[in-house]
């Protein structure tokens, strides 16, 4: 009877361990995504695998949440990235990320010895070890990193020394919770003629001397480090911490309302506990927060969000929509829909969505 036991404890545990490895070809992954989002220059769907190299792009009003094994990024509007490294090796990750330009929002796992986590732009190197941090670099490929929790080590990107950019990484300014740190192309254009012209005057300085300069020049200082405005560190910091995985179940009716969407001019609602989804052509266009339950009248549902009031039919099919900051309040009585704007009301035809006069 023992034998069978310890047998049957074996042959569970490996089950367990099989069941909970992760391989290489879905390391990362498409968690969600709102409106215009390729990958490669090709459409995307949830649950799409990402590969070493590939490159996401999203447009306007758009944004692209991606898996990585036990992290989430999210990929904000008008952003361009490319994966330059997934590596998944004995279990450990060791990602790097390219942020050509745009935004993005970071939530790497708490990082194990021999584990990294490393988001690249034109001008700057950040390497972490389980944080929370956004990045953005513009067109004048000037970075901008700020920490939200935890601590990033931050370099100035020199392309002829990324060889060397852990020893370079190890000697820059911690930039902890609370605090940012700005990088311009100037700057780092500015260290890199000073590292080539030292190692010009320089051409039998021993390897200790050449790694000194290098870190001098490419290394952030605690003087660079800078502490946030109270009032940005609150709102960006609600902004991250909505980053998260969605629920199976949600992206299972987002998935079907898709796959069976008929043409419908002005879309379809799926409306959750918490959000709001408005999809319409095959992709999620909107995503809100439930501030007040929807009202229902006769055959129509209708809801406000802060940006948005809809009227849908109650199979789904949105019967009209008004982009309008809204206190999340309506009101239908009559054939008239009250909606509240700072406490005051607005009256629309509850019918068409025209304004009453």
């Amino acid at each position: 009877m023992k034998r069978v036991l310890i047998l049957s404890l074996a042959v569970f545990a490996t089950i367990a361990f099989s069941c909970s490895k992760q391989t290489k070809s879905d390391y990362a992954s498409i968690s969600f995504f709102i409106g215009d989002v390729t990958k490669n220059g090709a459409v995307i769907s949830i649950g799409d695998i990402v590969s070493e190299k590939d490159t996401i792009v999203t447009g306007a009003q758009s944004s692209c949440d991606i898996k990585l094994g036990d992290s989430i990024i999210r990929i904000k509007d008008k952003s361009k990235m490319e994966f330059s490294a997934l590596g998944l090796k004995n279990s450990l990750e060791n990602t790097t990320l390219d942020l050509g330009e745009g935004r993005m929002l970071c939530k790497p796992k708490k990082l194990l010895k021999n584990e990294s986590f490393m988001v690249k732009t034109p001008t700057a190197v950040a390497a972490v070890r389980g944080t929370e941090f956004t990045v953005e670099s513009d067109a004048a490929q000037t970075t901008r990193i700020k920490v939200y929790d935890g601590k990033v080590k931050v370099a100035k990107r020199i392309k002829p020394l990324e060889d060397k950019i852990d020893k370079i990484i190890e000697s820059s300014a911690s930039i902890g919770t609370k605090e940012s740190v700005v990088v311009t192309q100037k700057e780092t254009a500015d260290a890199a003629k000073n590292v080539e012209t030292y190692l010009a005057q320089n051409k039998s300085a021993d390897a200790a001397s050449i790694m000194a300069k290098v870190q001098t020049e490419a290394a952030v200082t605690q003087k660079d480090v800078k502490a946030f405005k109270v009032e940005d560190f609150k709102q960006e910091n609600s902004e991250l911490i909505a980053v998260k995985e969605k629920e199976p179940a949600i992206v299972k009716q987002i998935t079907r309302i898709i796959k069976e969407e008929k043409p419908v001019p002005d879309g379809r609602l799926l409306i959750t506990r918490y959000e709001i989804y408005f999809i319409k052509n095959g992709r999620v266009e909107w995503e809100g927060k439930v501030i007040t339950p929807p009202l229902k009248d006769k055959d129509k549902v209708y809801i406000a969000t802060e940006d948005y009031v809809f009227c849908a039919s109650a199979e789904g099919p949105v019967l009209w929509k008004k982009q309008l900051i809204n206190d999340g309040k309506i009101d239908i009585k009559e054939g008239k829909a009250t909606i509240f704007v700072k406490g005051a009301p607005q009256v629309f035809d509850a019918g068409t969505g025209k304004t009453k006069l």
